[in-house]
């Protein structure tokens, strides 16, 4: 299963946390477990070099750059300073934990997510007959109440098809707006375009053409921000 960015970012967050609290740890709780403090450093380093150029923000790498490099201050440099390395240590724990905590909320349900589409065949059946006889406000009043508008008919159409092959273009308007895919294939290998154009409705195929068009602009898009 693909890692989620958001996921990643926080196991980022968090390597970053735990080496840097690592790395300021009493010399002899590191020596106790045998850890070699740049090796610890190091690992901070990569880890961060990582984050830049893969998951984080510029402005939230540049801070835990800051962070990072003030919590393993030497300590005469510190001291010199008036710097206490404690409450940096303490500022990047506690920005992983915000990290985990809007990971969390993001993952908890609000009641504003896209409901999944009802799969009824009798929704089907009532929106072909709204096709049929040309009753847009039917067919509205069929889609507002959630039917998944690319289910077939006996017959092997989708509502798109069937409006296509009847040549009706605001009927197809309609269902385009509803959520009706303009790719889908029929048991022959034909799209909602091809039906318009066999039937001769130019009007039809460049209504189907349009939101294709439209469609593939948003898939790619969508897939854009994924893989950002």
């Amino acid at each position: 299963m693909q890692v989620s960015k958001r996921a990643m970012e926080w196991v980022l967050f968090g390597l970053v946390g735990l080496t840097a609290i690592l790395a300021n740890l009493p010399q002899q709780w590191l020596d106790y477990g045998s850890i070699n403090r740049n090796l610890l450093l190091g690992v901070l380093a990569l880890t961060v070099f990582i984050a830049l150029f893969l998951y984080l923000k510029f402005q939230f790498f540049m801070l835990v750059v800051l962070l990072a490099v003030g919590a393993n201050m030497p300590g005469e440099v510190s001291e010199s300073l008036g710097i206490s390395t404690m409450p940096l240590v303490i500022a990047m724990a506690f920005m992983v934990g915000i990290s985990l905590i809007n990971y969390v909320v993001d993952l908890l349900p609000t009641g504003l997510e896209e409901k999944p589409k009802e799969q009824s065949a009798e929704g089907i059946k009532a929106l072909f007959y709204a096709i049929e006889k040309g009753n847009l406000v039917y067919a509205q009043k069929i889609l507002s109440m959630n039917f998944d508008p690319n289910l077939r008919a006996e017959n092997g159409y989708t509502p798109l098809m069937y409006a296509a092959a009847r040549g009706d273009a605001k009927m197809c308007e309609l269902l385009v707006r509803n959520g009706a895919d303009t790719n889908i294939m029929s048991a022959d290998g034909d799209t909602a375009i091809e039906l318009a154009l066999r039937v001769g409705s130019q009007e039809v195929a460049d209504v189907l053409k349009k939101a294709r068009a439209e469609q593939q602009a948003r898939e790619a898009e969508a897939q854009q921000a994924k893989s950002a």
